[in-house]
């Protein structure tokens, strides 16, 4: 598995807060799985906003710190960016994406997608980048609309959805709509959006529940070959999965995924 979000970069976010914390999660996720992971530090001018020198120093103190304990797990760079107007700049003069992939790991307010928001996305695209919206299913306006996933697809925005809100971390209505958007093929990767607050864990029961109630093939869709498909430049569908409901009021539902 490939794990594109979490902040287990220490001392920088408000995520790990010791290279100890940040060594014990990178242990379990590697226990458990996990391959390559993405640091994806929290990058939001006025509240979280540093030098790429100032990342890197920790990011190769925490890799030299791993390869010492022993763990193989491929450690890679990435922020989670706040998109705001001009940020475009920023992005460019620090690579804050995800490795050195055109891939940039975005998000915005919790309590609604602002008008701007795609506004402030457009010039990013313009410019090349690839941006995959972190947890989308948090935001209010695509609880109350899931479908606001599919229109922002349709705008050439990945979509990313946490694990831990399919067993419920965030709440029921988050918990539905992280469903919604699943079991209608609007998100592209799953990723645990660990904080280092508890055990490294959700990302392994969020796969098995996806497992069970969906298919095994697309758990590994959304943890290993889209992921993987970030550092090799391959094209990532936008769309993937083909939803055919019967007439007639049937419940069944048949489910077909296609690169």
């Amino acid at each position: 598995m490939i794990d594109i979000h979490c902040h287990i970069l220490p001392y920088i976010d408000d995520g790990s807060t010791s290279i100890e914390q940040s060594l014990k999660q990178l242990k379990t996720a590697e226990e458990g799985g996990v391959s390559k992971i993405y640091l994806t530090s929290h990058y939001f001018r006025g509240h979280y906003q540093y030098t790429r020198q100032e990342y890197d120093e920790k990011l190769n103190a925490l890799r030299l710190q791993a390869s010492r304990a022993g763990l193989k797990i491929i450690i890679e760079s990435g922020f989670e960016v706040f998109i705001q107007p001009g940020i475009l700049e920023d992005i460019q003069e620090k690579s804050l994406t995800l490795g050195d992939s055109p891939y940039v790991l975005i998000e915005s307010e919790l309590n609604g997608l602002p008008i701007d928001f795609y506004a402030n996305v457009y010039p990013l695209l313009r410019a090349g980048y690839k941006p995959i919206l972190a947890h989308a299913e948090r935001y209010v306006s695509i609880m109350h609309k899931p479908s606001k996933a599919r229109e922002l697809i349709d705008k050439n925005i990945y979509i990313q959805t946490n694990a831990g809100s399919l067993l419920g971390f965030h709440g029921e209505k988050v918990r539905k709509t992280a469903w919604i958007l699943l079991e209608n093929g609007w998100t592209h990767f799953l990723a645990s959006d660990d904080h280092a607050r508890g055990e490294y864990g959700a990302l392994f029961a969020g796969c098995e529940l996806i497992g069970e109630r969906i298919d095994k093939q697309t758990t590994e869709l959304l943890t290993q070959e889209y992921p993987a498909r970030i550092e090799s430049g391959e094209k990532i569908p936008y769309s993937y999965v083909m939803v055919k409901r019967p007439h007639h009021h049937k419940k069944s539902m048949l489910r077909s995924i296609f690169g």
